[in-house]
């Protein structure tokens, strides 16, 4: 993953969809820098153990705390009971990426409902719940520095300049949730809490397994830098975000060139 340049000693990360993908990265980073992490459980309990026992391992040994919970991003009971499990185990909130997300690939007229509705509230009111719930957590913590914490939204290029009719739901989804850093970041700025998000382009997940050859294809040719991204470059995007001073409200495009 890199030399470490980054310090998170002394705080705590909640990452959703924190047991695969760009989460887990996210995660395994935070916590080789020194901080203690919380993420999102799987469905399936044998998946988080094993990025539990990743993310121990990426500390090197630190004494860092990891830990995951229950959470179904598109509904609030769930999303509420997740940060009121955290609050009860006594645990302040720093910072805050919020990394879950589906994408189907559905050619446009296979794409059902309720396809979009799960897509749609899993996406984006996912991104609502959370940000709303973070914040009403982070608003109890004591200033530290100028902020009381830290909201990350990964979004992406999809929702601003790349787009597919095979991901019609997905586009749409994080063209709100791009919106949503918006409104989200002037209003808790008040509460000195800040909001911003990385818009991931291209990424090598499981995520984007399931995209069509000829779509690959298509939106590889548009990269400036000829390939696409790994999972821990876009952590170490996230971690540069979630420590910039004076970030309030941007989607950061982290696309390596897009035409």
């Amino acid at each position: 993953m890199g030399q470490a340049v980054f310090d998170f000693s002394g705080t705590t990360t909640v990452i959703t969809g924190g047991a695969s993908g760009i989460g887990l990265t996210c995660a395994e980073l935070i916590a080789k820098c020194g901080g203690d992490v919380v993420v999102s459980a799987s469905r399936r309990p044998d998946k988080t153990e094993k990025a539990l026992d990743r993310i121990r391992a990426a500390s090197g040994g630190k004494s860092i705390n990891v830990a995951a919970f229950p959470c179904e991003v598109g509904t609030e009971a769930s999303v509420a009971s997740f940060f009121d499990h955290i609050t009860k185990a006594g645990i302040r909130i720093d910072y805050l990426i919020h990394s879950a997300g589906v994408s189907p690939n559905t050619d446009f007229f296979d794409q059902t409902q309720d396809e979009w509705d799960t897509v749609l509230n899993t996406n984006t009111t996912g991104a609502f719940l959370v940000t709303k719930h973070a914040a009403l957590s982070m608003m109890h913590n004591p200033l530290r520095g100028d902020f009381r914490g830290k909201i990350l939204l990964v979004t992406s290029t999809n929702g601003i300049n790349s787009q597919d009719p095979v991901s019609a739901h997905y586009d749409s989804s994080k063209a709100a949730a791009n919106m949503l850093v918006r409104t989200a970041a002037e209003h808790l700025s008040e509460s000195q809490i800040c909001v911003n998000a990385l818009a991931p382009g291209w990424i090598n997940t499981d995520l984007n397994a399931t995209l069509p050859p000829d779509v690959r294809e298509k939106e590889s040719a548009k990269i400036w830098m000829k390939r696409w991204a790994e999972p821990e470059e876009m952590a170490r995007c996230a971690a540069h975000l979630l420590t910039m001073p004076y970030l309030m409200g941007q989607v950061v495009m982290a696309d390596g060139g897009y035409r």
